[in-house]
């Protein structure tokens, strides 16, 4: 299942949408906890 960003997301950074490897930047190496 692919990580989409989420509406506030898309709200914030409308590039996040296209760019689902920006979910993996704002995770990061930590996992996203």
């Amino acid at each position: 299942k692919p990580l989409r960003p989420s509406a506030e997301e898309v709200a914030a950074n409308p590039r996040a949408r296209s760019a689902r490897l920006r979910v993996a930047e704002r995770i990061g190496p930590d996992g996203g906890r």
